[in-house]
């Protein structure tokens, strides 16, 4: 089932002066279950992609069906409402509360969602389960490394069981060896049956994904399966 159909996407900014085109007719669809990495120069118009996709910005025209539903048609109230219980997402930088318990920066989504206490504490232990960090829940955030941070970033994400995640430039503030750890994280999510969009400049980053999506200028110039992630990773796939 298709979860994103996207036809003839096009953003423009305007200054009042210059109008610049950063999405000049995209189209593509995206399956549920799926996880598409969108790759591409600083510039090229992914994080405007990105941003279009999770109803954090409006396109200027075309068309884009979100689980069969025209977002073109929706008020603010509904495309939050969409985006909280929906979506989930994962930022470079981590985007947590400094000086709060790994539980409650988890629980952050939950309280948009008007959830009882004891659901709430059960959806944020299955979380935090998920991504290895159950014995830190009581953590201050900042008492975390970059990788364990943005594993909670990840919990956080998962917490709502969203249909669909995005991560921009997941592991853009990480080492070598986190980096992979969250990225083989978010394979294993995609193993279980989660949708994931992944947005990075990075080609490595990128060979994590069944399919790649490459940008320039605001256009989609590749779109293609990769037909084993294993082959990919080891360099078989160009």
């Amino acid at each position: 089932m298709k979860i994103i159909e996207v036809r003839d996407l096009k953003k423009e900014y305007n200054n009042g002066f210059v109008s610049t085109a950063a999405l000049n007719g995209i189209s593509f669809d995206i399956e549920e279950g799926e996880f598409v990495a969108i790759i591409g120069s600083s510039g090229c118009g992914k994080s405007t992609l990105m941003h279009t996709l999770g109803l954090l910005d409006r396109p200027t025209s075309g068309s884009y069906l979100f689980g069969g539903k025209d977002v073109f048609t929706m008020s603010d109230d509904e495309l939050a409402r969409i985006r909280n219980k929906k979506m989930g997402f994962v930022f470079q930088s981590f985007n947590l509360l400094p000086r709060t318990s790994i539980f409650n920066n988890v629980k952050l989504p939950l309280v948009y969602s008007g959830l009882v206490n004891e659901k709430e504490k059960e959806m944020v232990r299955n979380a935090l389960d998920s991504v290895g960090l159950g014995n830190k829940m009581n953590n201050f955030s900042n008492q975390l490394s970059g990788g364990e941070q943005q594993r909670v970033a990840i919990a956080r994400a998962l917490v709502n069981h969203p249909a669909i995640i995005f991560a921009d430039e997941p592991t853009g503030n990480l080492d070598s060896v986190s980096g992979q750890n969250v990225l083989e994280l978010l394979q294993k999510l995609n193993d279980e049956g989660h949708t994931i969009i992944l947005v990075t400049h990075e080609k490595y980053t990128s060979e994590m994904a069944q399919r790649i999506i490459q940008m320039k200028d605001g256009k989609i110039v590749s779109d293609a399966k990769v037909i084993d992630r294993r082959f990919a990773k080891n360099g078989l796939i160009k």
